[in-house]
């Protein structure tokens, strides 16, 4: 623990260093508030996208398990995902990100432990108020206030989807980032979800998928934003949303700003 580095922000620079183009830091955005004041459609979206048995097992979705072990074995990638709610509150929280087996033996062993200690809910209400939503943004209230300049109480049934998308890979599908496609396929997969569910009506769905969803504008200053969101996927895929946020990166670039400047 003591050989812990100091957390410090990732800049991304032009090239020439000169111009900075963006600053990640991981300071968090979050508001804590009761289970009871979080709408049932975010608890179901996000049940619906993470972990559609989770009041039926105990802590580790084992069927969720084998089908991502199949899933990797298909594709020849490592063993990752499957996860249940509880174990990503575990893996969030308590454990680093790094992608190892014995990591993944810890995350179970908690995770159990830790369904027996609290109920369902109480588990789902941690959850839901500590889970990184991305830009900076940790837990559902601060994710509302973040994209829609709104309580989480106010949400739209579409709205509450594409929250519900965004745990999965927060830099990946950011509304700000250059992957806008895939975060509405995944949220109208969750809506699909839904209602073969049976959480929302027939009506829901085809008014929710009818619906434009509208992000307010992202308050940091960015220069060449899309470029910016860019560098930024690539570092994350290659290193880790942890690393990036508090590694203290300096990252030269091949932007040209004189040339951003005149193409805008």
């Amino acid at each position: 623990w003591q050989d812990r580095k100091i957390i410090q922000s990732t800049k991304i620079y032009d090239r020439d260093n000169k111009n900075l183009l963006y600053e990640i830091h991981g300071e968090e955005k979050r508001t804590v508030i009761p289970f009871n004041e979080i709408p049932q459609i975010v608890k179901n979206a996000t049940i619906v996208a993470e972990d559609a048995e989770f009041y039926q097992h105990s802590g580790v979705n084992i069927r969720g398990i084998l089908r991502a072990v199949l899933n990797d074995i298909k594709s020849g990638g490592a063993l990752e995902g499957g996860s249940s709610i509880t174990q990503q509150l575990i893996k969030n929280t308590y454990l680093t990100p790094e992608r190892t087996v014995s990591r993944k033996i810890k995350e179970l062993i908690l995770a159990i432990a830790l369904e027996r200690r609290y109920s369902k809910d109480e588990i789902l209400n941690f959850y839901l108020n500590q889970i990184p939503y991305g830009s900076n943004a940790y837990g559902v209230e601060a994710a509302a206030q973040t994209y829609f300049n709104k309580p989480s109480k106010n949400l739209t049934l579409a709205e509450a989807t594409y929250l519900a998308a965004l745990p999965k890979a927060p830099s990946y599908y950011s509304p700000y980032g250059n992957h806008g496609e895939d975060l509405k396929s995944r949220a109208n997969y969750i809506l699909n979800r839904m209602r073969e569910l049976k959480y929302i009506s027939d009506a829901d769905y085809n008014s929710a998928l009818k619906t434009i969803v509208n992000f307010i504008g992202q308050k940091t200053g960015i220069i060449a934003p899309h470029f910016v969101m860019f560098i930024r996927d690539y570092l994350t895929e290659k290193y880790g949303e942890d690393f990036v946020e508090k590694g203290g990166f300096k990252v030269t670039t091949t932007l040209n700003i004189n040339l951003q400047k005149i193409a805008e």
